[in-house]
């Protein structure tokens, strides 16, 4: 079944368990001059965690990691399963769900550097067969507008009441068999029946649909699948060795589990999600990419952090959102499946990122959790409150 999205931080939540706590030392990377020591980050992050898990009784595992001044921190609380006694690692795979969206974004501004796209180009250039539907009043969808919810494009594919927000009407077995079987012959002939109702780039309406859209593009563009791609491209170069769709046994074994608001085992997201919804990856993978992404020294980054719509102080560029006091900036991305929340925040230029991925879900723990980045990152210094 395809996931729903909130609109704000998501929080995490995780059951309680007696083994509680900062579990090993933290690792540190690459190594700057700074005001603020190892100690007193391992502190502030081991006060919010126990805060966290101790006013989150149904809390059940949780990964943080933490970028301060060039320095890499990793802390696990609780377990990867309920019940199960083990500890997550920074190696233990998450889900990510939307996060995977800002590294198409990533993968779009990548191949708009190579010239192989305009982001500013009617998508039907891309797409393998006519799509007259996809306009209105002669007005066409661009590139971009897929990647920062101004499409207009359904939330989801198929769409039918199962499968939009809010979500409120029941699933039937036969619909569910549906959309665990729902592949991409059947996304790109629903998107023929697709008819838009307002001029793209109007207004903010988030859709999954337009992301799979452009991670199907993206796969026409290169001539393989979006993972290779995406391998080939970020993973690999940043030395990000578990993110990907697919998992070998190994990572299967890593993979931890998920539960949602009733507390029951909740299912992993379909493969056929792609890059809206489909990635895992782990805390330490995460650091590097966050520190990449921070640093804005390659022009892709740059660009994937240029806005494409903006109002008062919130803009949003390929995906990654972006809150802006002065001279400083907020960016980030959340991510919100039945089971996992996911968070990479960061703040380029007081060079502070954190990154949480949980594997319980429901609206209470999620709303603790933003409230436990907000409070990491006022801790960490004090300059990011403006931001949040």
């Amino acid at each position: 079944m395809l996931f729903n999205k909130s609109t704000a931080i998501i929080g995490l939540s995780s059951l309680y368990l007696f083994a509680l706590g900062l579990l090993g030392r933290p690792q540190t990377s690459v190594a700057q001059d700074t005001n603020q020591s190892a100690h007193s980050v391992d502190e502030i992050v081991d006060h919010a965690g126990r805060d966290f898990f101790n006013k989150m009784p149904q809390a059940v595992g949780m990964s943080i990691g933490i970028i301060k001044d060039g320095k890499s921190y990793t802390y696990n609380y609780g377990t990867t399963e309920k019940g199960g006694g083990k500890t997550p690692s920074a190696d233990s795979l998450y889900p990510i769900a939307s996060i995977s969206k800002t590294f198409t974004g990533m993968l779009l501004a990548q191949a708009a550097g190579e010239k192989k796209l305009n982001l500013d180009d009617d998508i039907r250039k891309y797409l393998d067969s006519p799509y007259p539907n996809l306009e209105y009043q002669s007005h066409y969808i661009r590139v971009q507008q897929l990647v920062n919810h101004l499409s207009g494009l359904p939330f989801n594919l198929p769409d039918i009441p199962e499968n939009r927000p809010p979500f409120s009407t029941p699933v039937s077995a036969s619909i569910e068999d549906m959309l665990s079987r729902y592949s991409r012959a059947e996304f790109l002939a629903d998107l023929h029946h697709v008819k838009l109702d307002r001029v793209p780039g109007q207004k903010f309406s988030y859709s999954n649909s337009a992301a799979i859209l452009a991670s199907i593009m993206l796969e026409r563009i290169y001539g393989q699948p979006y993972e290779n791609t995406l391998a080939q491209k970020i993973a690999k170069p940043l030395g990000m060795v578990d993110t990907t769709i697919s998992l070998d046994k190994s990572q299967k074994d890593r993979l931890v589990k998920g539960y949602g608001d009733k507390g029951g085992l909740a299912p992993y997201p379909r493969d056929m999600m792609l890059g809206a919804g489909a990635l895992k990856s782990t805390a330490a993978d995460m650091l590097k990419y966050m520190q990449w992404q921070m640093t804005e020294a390659d022009e892709a980054v740059k660009l994937s952090h240029k806005p494409t719509f903006t109002y008062n102080n919130y803009s949003v560029g390929l995906n990654w959102q972006i809150i802006k006091a002065g001279d400083r900036r907020r960016v980030w991305q959340e991510g919100d499946l039945p089971g996992f929340t996911s968070v990479c925040m960061f703040f380029p230029e007081l060079k502070i990122g954190i990154v949480v991925f949980a594997n319980e879900e429901d609206p209470v723990s999620s709303h603790a959790l933003t409230l436990m980045i907000n409070d990491i990152a006022k801790a960490l210094d004090s300059r990011a409150a403006p931001l949040l």
